[in-house]
């Protein structure tokens, strides 16, 4: 697409498209070519048509009838491309359901990064994810337990996935440049089959890090004493941001016995 077209994001929409082509490439290259995949907000295409030249068979979710209209003339003339036009928090799982693809990409839109990696994370991919964030976000999605910046997304995403980053870029790799910096995170499949469902674990971070001050023990009161929590291995006096993956799936069970 033209330069005129990219620069001309929306502001509604939280968009800031990719022009770095070292990123570009690194984050198609994380991508196996020929592989099944989905992106999401491909915008102006920078990402997209890396991952097209990998012969990859791409399905991407496009809200922006901008970049939908457009994609869907390209995928006239190139059957490994298809185009969902709608609003990736209402498509995603339906897209995940047909498209079953082994990889999803995408530069997420700043507004939507919470809510939609928590929908991400429950997907278990084969491949794995190349996800852009505020720097901020992503600090926290790949944060340990202990650290100030840890959270429900940081449990999450570990259900499936072990996760890294992969880069990190300034303001002005982007068209209009943001305020903050961006990162790349890449999760792929630990292997391990998780003791409890998705739901399940996401339900119980929600309440558990409700009121991220409150101990443990607070936070979850009426439903598992201290004596319950020191039964399964966990001080009741530990606060939320100091419990591991494996701890939070060990509240779960014992809230669903």
């Amino acid at each position: 697409m033209t330069e005129s077209t990219s620069q001309h994001a929306k502001k509604s929409l939280g968009q800031h498209f990719l022009r770095d082509h070292n990123a570009i490439a690194r984050i198609a290259s994380a991508i196996p070519e020929g592989a099944i995949a989905i992106e999401i907000g491909p915008g102006p295409g920078a990402i997209t048509e890396s991952l097209l030249a990998r012969a990859i068979k791409l399905t991407v979710i496009e809200m922006d009838d901008r970049f939908a209209s457009h994609w869907q003339d390209v995928a006239k003339n190139n059957s490994e491309l298809s185009v969902i036009h709608g609003d990736v928090m209402k498509e995603l799982e339906g897209a995940v359901a047909s498209v079953q693809p082994e990889w999803i990409a995408g530069n997420l839109p700043y507004n939507l990064s919470g809510p939609l990696t928590a929908k991400l994370a429950g997907f278990n991919l084969s491949g794995g994810m190349v996800l852009m964030y505020q720097r901020e976000v992503a600090e926290r999605i790949a944060s340990e337990p202990g650290s100030k910046v840890y959270g429900g997304l940081s449990v999450l995403v570990r259900h499936y996935y072990d996760v890294k980053r992969l880069l990190t870029l300034p303001p002005g790799a982007f068209v209009p440049p943001p305020k903050v910096h961006s990162a790349v995170i890449l999760m792929t499949p630990h292997g391990k089959t998780p003791a409890c469902s998705y739901e399940q674990l996401q339900k119980t971070v929600r309440q558990g890090f409700a009121h991220r001050r409150k101990t443990i023990n607070n936070n979850f009161r009426g439903e598992l004493g201290a004596e319950e929590f020191e039964a399964i291995g966990i001080d009741p006096r530990k606060r939320p941001e100091q419990l591991d993956y494996d701890a939070w799936v060990r509240i779960a069970l014992a809230l669903k016995n």
